[in-house]
């Protein structure tokens, strides 16, 4: 009985590596995705310029420090991409209603149009690629990636108690 135990160990240990190497090809993959989503909005638009101009899009407007929470960085490198972003017309600053000395960032309209753009490819492409799917693959797709994204989610809580 220990041989069958250690076989069924062996093969949950191997199937959790062929996950983890699916999801570093992933991780490549989206890595090269947001390369083009970002070169869509703008030429010389870095990914980290690219996530920030979509916090943004979910926002009215925002200060850096919130921008830098969200984004999970320091408030330096929010500084020099806000700037950058700046000097591509993709966002402006404005002061804060709630705050007089502080300033807020918002997208452009050049920003607005540039992400819807890149927004409908997006969801063109995910569309057609699934689409050669059964439905029962898509939905079962979907659920998986949703007790994935509770079980991280309940491990970062976790992490966070132990702090």
């Amino acid at each position: 009985m220990a041989d069958k135990h250690e076989s069924t160990a062996s093969d949950h240990d191997d199937a959790i590596s062929d996950v983890e190497q699916e999801f570093g090809a992933m991780y490549t993959q989206m890595r090269r995705v947001m390369i083009r989503r970002a070169e869509a909005v703008h030429p010389e638009l870095t990914v980290f310029g690219y996530k920030m101009l979509r916090e943004l899009n979910c926002d009215e407007a925002l200060q850096q420090g919130v921008l830098a929470d969200r984004l999970l960085s320091d408030k330096g490198a929010v500084s020099r991409v806000v700037r950058q972003l700046e000097d591509l017309e993709l966002i402006t600053r404005i002061p804060d209603p709630a705050d007089g000395r502080a300033q807020l960032v918002r997208l452009t309209e050049k920003a607005h149009i540039a992400l819807d753009s890149v927004a409908e490819d997006n969801r063109s492409v995910l569309r057609s690629r699934l689409s050669l799917w059964e439905i029962d693959e898509i939905r079962r797709l979907g659920d998986l990636l949703g007790k994935l994204n509770e079980t991280m989610a309940e491990r970062e809580h976790e992490h966070r108690d132990e702090r």
